[in-house]
């Protein structure tokens, strides 16, 4: 066995093992944390599973569980509640909701239950959908 196929061995036990004990993700623009990550490659999907915690340059969402789907860049959270708090420019706003879903347009939804304060108002529905360029907001009953 050539030592370059020893290391790549070696690497590939020791990132097996950090998916069981405290995993992370990151891309150029989202670092996803979480108990253990499981990629379903056939699906095109990671799954985060315990202790989600999602951190951009725009916002930090806290989360039981959480669903990265490569195919069309969206992530989607599960909690009881899971939560958000956006620092984007000028559209600073924090929210919680059962399902919180999120890509790369920068628009966010917050599904179940869903909760928002933004500009000091208090704005609650089943779904709240928000954009964080422009502060545009729609609800759906």
């Amino acid at each position: 066995m050539r030592i370059l196929d020893s290391i790549k061995i070696l690497s590939l036990v020791c990132f097996f093992i950090a998916l069981d004990v405290n995993a992370e993700f990151t891309t150029n623009t989202l670092t996803i944390n979480s108990l253990s990550i499981e990629v379903r490659r056939n699906e095109n999907e990671i799954i985060f599973d315990g202790d989600v915690f999602i951190k951009s340059k725009d916002f930090e969402i806290n989360a039981d569980n959480a669903v990265f789907n490569n195919k069309n860049k969206m992530v989607s959270v599960i909690g009881a509640p899971s939560r958000i708090n956006s620092t984007y420019e000028d559209n600073i706003f924090i929210g919680s909701a059962d399902r919180i879903v999120f890509s790369e347009t920068n628009e966010v939804q917050l599904i179940g239950n869903a909760q928002m304060n933004y500009e000091n108002i208090d704005i609650s529905s089943n779904e709240i959908s928000f954009s964080l360029q422009d502060g545009k907001i729609t609800t759906n009953n």
